[in-house]
């Protein structure tokens, strides 16, 4: 797999996106007429809400024990589950780990998160101009409309700096390696291996040789996200550096596994649709040619 840079993932993708500017006068009077949607709700739904500065309303379900997030640098993982104001459900998100100062594309699911002590939850009313604005389109099946606002019930599971993070990924990678019934080897740099297919002659991959593989890359929940043939040369940063140093565990004609953490592939950022900020990668691997 190639690497492209990192890319800002977004939690939400909108389809066939539709948007355009607002005048001051229309974007106060968007901001009144949600207030006025929310409070007929509240009000008909006999629910006691909070106001927030930004205009977000919300009710804390579960007062947590931990800590509050306090730094731009702090992880958070969350499950969230998001509806329009009719009730129908557009999104669900488990373990949905970011980056504050990184951001997510609904603004209001981050101030959400940073009103929520560790282990706390809470239901937010959004308004529009804190989610997708005058954007358009279908999510999931599910057509959302300009101005939309947005229900979110959020848990806030925990708020771990870089070395936490980074235990917990592991646990994670070798729950998958055991539920998988794989042996499981971690290489001192970080990438973990499982070997599927052994060669007895030949050298193993080093800088500066030139590789032919056919792989397979999944999340840990078994979803693929890419599959194919590639060449490459070792060491030139032309794939991510997990790929680059675990490929090296690996000879000619061998098959394996390996499941890179997100600080050896695409960190904080993640990539696309479906690669989310830290997430590990699982490469099903068969190297076919090594020059």
């Amino acid at each position: 797999m190639k690497k492209n840079g990192l890319y800002f993932v977004y939690l939400f993708v909108l389809v066939s996106l539709s948007a355009c500017l607002k005048s001051e006068n229309s974007f106060l009077n968007q901001q009144q007429e949600d207030e006025q949607k929310i409070l007929a709700y509240l009000n008909q739904n006999n629910i006691n809400a909070t106001r927030s500065p930004t205009g977000l309303y919300y009710v804390i379900t579960q007062q947590g024990t931990g800590k509050k997030p306090n730094s731009l640098e702090e992880i958070a993982n969350i499950d969230t589950d998001i509806f329009l104001l009719d009730g129908v459900k557009i999104i669900t998100e488990k373990d949905f780990t970011f980056r504050f100062k990184n951001g997510i594309s609904i603004n209001g699911l981050l101030e959400a998160t940073s009103l929520l002590n560790e282990g706390g939850s809470g239901r937010f009313f959004i308004p529009s101009d804190r989610a997708f604005g005058q954007g358009s389109g279908t999510i999931n099946g599910v057509n959302v409309p300009a101005n939309a606002i947005l229900i979110a019930e959020v848990k806030l599971n925990s708020l771990r700096d870089d070395e936490q993070q980074k235990v917990w990924e592991a646990q994670q990678i070798s729950n998958y390696f055991t539920q998988k019934n794989l042996t499981l080897t971690k290489d001192t740099i970080g990438v973990f291996y499982s070997n599927l297919l052994s060669v007895a002659e030949g050298t193993r991959i080093r800088t500066g040789n030139r590789v032919s593989i056919s792989y397979k890359g999944l999340l840990l929940n078994g979803k693929t996200f890419d599959s194919g043939n590639i060449s490459f040369a070792i060491g030139t940063g032309a794939v991510i550096q997990g790929l680059d140093i675990g490929i090296r565990l690996m000879k000619k004609g061998e098959k394996g596994i390996l499941v890179i953490p997100s600080h050896l592939a695409y960190q904080d950022r993640g990539r696309g649709e479906l690669i989310r900020p830290f997430d590990p990668l699982v490469f099903e691997i068969e190297v076919t040619n090594v020059e």
